[in-house]
């Protein structure tokens, strides 16, 4: 009885995770304006709180990951190579320039620690949700978070040498390690445990991966989804006396992350057009390429780039999902433009 309403509650936040992130966000803001003097006086307390909750976020998403299905790379080559060039070149550059159109430097390192952090697992239930390539956008999305552990301390490191901030590198590795090594090596870890004794306990390894990524799913998300709320609350009510200061930074950051969303998504998809991709690994590409796992960003922010930093990987989450469910909706068009003739 227990899990079959657990159950039912993880659909429901699943299906209204926007307005859930929405109402996430304007009761973070107003706990901020009402303990702003006291947040003031625990910043180090805000600080682990917020450290928590990535780490409760990216745990759990760690376990769904299919790490196994990392050998079935090789046999996509061509939607490999693409995704990789979007991931680690065209969308770090593409946020750099943006974030050079945004007036507070360390708010610009936020933003583009936001968008080179490696995808989330919403992004591939993006891709299930819009009949994509589920095996591409977990193999990406594994190689992305890989990659990700050379990417962020090297894009990082050079946008602040670029633009004179001062940011020691051991600050980068060690959040890195924090947010990605840790997780990954536990989420991992437990996976491979709950196999071995699924296994052992009677049926096989394929049987016990199938109870993993469907019957223990609901609730993994579960605990993914409302991790992320509390962790998006926190953020903002940290945030909220930068916001009522500067509320046009904050506006900008929004207004950004929008254009650049779109621009990433729509220029992913000609290219792939005109590369013959299919339909279905295009949206295994787009998604793993364009949205990003603010949760790690928020905790490099907070522990290597400074409290302004982490007012992007706060107001993200507020565009990343709308722009996402568009692009949703316009997929069932492109389906037949990808069926044409180039």
């Amino acid at each position: 009885m227990v899990n079959m309403s657990l159950k039912k509650v993880s659909a429901h936040v699943n299906k209204h995770f926007l307005e859930y992130t929405l109402l996430s966000l304007l009761a973070g803001f107003l706990i901020g304006v009402a303990f702003q003097a006291w947040i003031s006086k625990n910043t180090t307390l805000i600080k682990n709180l917020i450290m928590a909750f990535a780490i409760l976020t990216i745990y759990p998403s760690m376990i769904q990951l299919k790490g196994e299905e990392l050998g079935k790379a090789a046999k996509k080559g061509k939607e490999m190579l693409i995704s990789l060039v979007f991931v680690f070149v065209v969308a770090p550059l593409i946020a750099i320039l943006f974030a050079y159109l945004l007036s507070d430097p360390q708010v610009a390192l936020g933003y583009v620690a936001s968008n080179i952090v490696p995808a989330s697992s919403a992004s591939i239930s993006y891709v299930f949700l819009a009949e994509g390539d589920i095996e591409l956008a977990t193999v990406l999305a594994v190689i992305s978070l890989l990659g990700s552990l050379v990417a962020i301390p090297g894009y990082l490191s050079a946008y602040a040498s670029a633009t004179s901030l001062n940011l020691p590198l051991d600050q980068i590795m060690m959040s890195v390690l924090y947010t990605l090594v840790v997780p990954f090596v536990a989420g991992q870890a437990t996976r491979w445990i709950l196999v071995y004794y699924k296994a052992r306990a009677g049926g096989d390894k394929r049987s016990a991966y199938s109870w993993i990524s469907q019957d223990l799913k609901p609730y993994t998300q579960l605990a993914t989804m409302l991790s992320m709320l509390v962790l998006v609350a926190l953020l903002v009510a940290n945030e909220s006396g930068l916001i009522l200061k500067t509320p046009v930074l904050a506006v900008e950051v929004l207004l950004l992350q929008t254009v650049m969303l779109g621009f990433l998504l729509a220029l992913i998809t000609v290219i792939d057009k005109a590369l013959g991709v299919s339909y279905e690994a295009n949206t295994a590409i787009a998604y793993i390429s364009a949205t990003k796992n603010q949760s790690v960003a928020a905790m490099i922010a907070v522990m290597a780039l400074g409290p302004k930093a982490a007012l992007v990987p706060a107001l993200v989450p507020a565009i990343q999902a709308p722009v996402s469910i568009s692009y949703l909706r316009v997929l069932p068009r492109l389906r037949k433009w990808f069926k044409t003739e180039k």
